[in-house]
């Protein structure tokens, strides 16, 4: 990891879960400082790496209402706007997840491996992600 280039000066960035609902739904659980980097990062129109498994994960939470928020909604929001990318989980991911020795549970290794293979940082409140060295977090 290249400890040198900040946060805000990484071509991409990488939303936890958590953080991707609070800010679609207007959550005041999500810091000003991570909202902020995100308003920034979609009024330059790019840079917000949205992988397929946080998409499922979303999914899953509307679908069980464990969260009210209108994921086709935000859904349609992330294919249209510019600022976001969907990644898809092939091999190459796969390969990077197998590097990812610090966080055990596998849905974050495959968030951690994309964040790495990308070159993002992740904007996230996950104490195991921030804690593990294996990519920068804010």
């Amino acid at each position: 990891m290249n400890k040198r280039v900040s946060l805000s000066q990484r071509k991409w960035v990488y939303l936890s879960q958590r953080c991707r609902i609070w800010y679609f739904i207007g959550s005041k659980r999500l810091r000003k400082k991570l909202k902020d980097v995100i308003d920034e990062r979609r009024g330059e129109g790019g840079g917000i790496l949205v992988p397929t498994i946080v998409l499922a994960e979303a999914l899953d939470i509307a679908e069980k209402q464990k969260v009210d928020f209108d994921f086709n909604g935000m859904y349609r929001l992330i294919q249209e706007e510019p600022g976001f990318e969907i990644v898809g989980f092939g091999l190459e991911i796969f390969e990077e997840t197998l590097g990812v020795e610090e966080v055990k549970e596998i849905h974050d290794r495959i968030i951690v491996a994309t964040a790495k293979f990308y070159g993002a940082g992740i904007l996230t409140k996950d104490r195991i992600i921030q804690n593990s060295g294996e990519v920068e977090t804010l």
